[in-house]
C-alpha cells in the first residue's frame, strides 16, 4: 500500500472546514444590525409569538411588526443598549431585519 494513499481526505476536510467558515464569517457580516433603531430578533422556535413580544417588552423595545414565524419580531428601540437586553431576554440573534433580502420579515400583503 502506498504511504500517500488516503492522505488527501484531509486536506480536502480542512478545505471544506475554511469555506464554511468563511461563509459564517460574511453571513455574520451582512446580518450585523446598521443601527439600534431597526432590529429582527430571533428567538427559538418553540418559543410562543406572546412570549416573544413579552420579552421584546422587557428588554425596552416596541414590536414593529412579525417575521416569517411567530419568534421572530422586528423591534425598535430607542438605544443601543435594546440589542444586549434582547440577547439577555432570550433572542439568539439580533440582525439587520433586511439582511439576507429581508426574507426573514413577513411581507404586509402575506398577512
Amino acid at each position: 500500500m502506498h504511504a500517500g494513499a488516503g492522505g488527501g481526505g484531509g486536506a480536502a476536510l480542512a478545505a471544506s472546514v475554511m469555506a464554511i467558515a468563511s461563509l459564517v464569517a460574511l453571513a455574520g457580516l451582512e446580518a450585523k444590525p446598521q443601527g439600534f433603531a431597526e432590529v429582527a430578533a430571533i428567538f427559538p422556535p418553540w418559543v410562543t409569538r406572546e412570549r416573544a413580544f413579552a420579552a421584546v417588552v422587557a428588554a425596552g423595545g416596541v414590536v414593529v411588526r412579525q417575521g416569517i414565524a411567530g419568534s421572530i419580531l422586528v423591534v425598535h428601540g430607542d438605544d443601543p443598549g435594546v440589542i444586549p437586553r434582547l440577547h439577555a431576554a432570550g433572542a439568539w440573534a439580533v440582525i439587520d431585519p433586511v439582511a439576507f433580502g429581508g426574507c426573514l420579515v413577513r411581507s404586509e400583503d402575506t398577512e
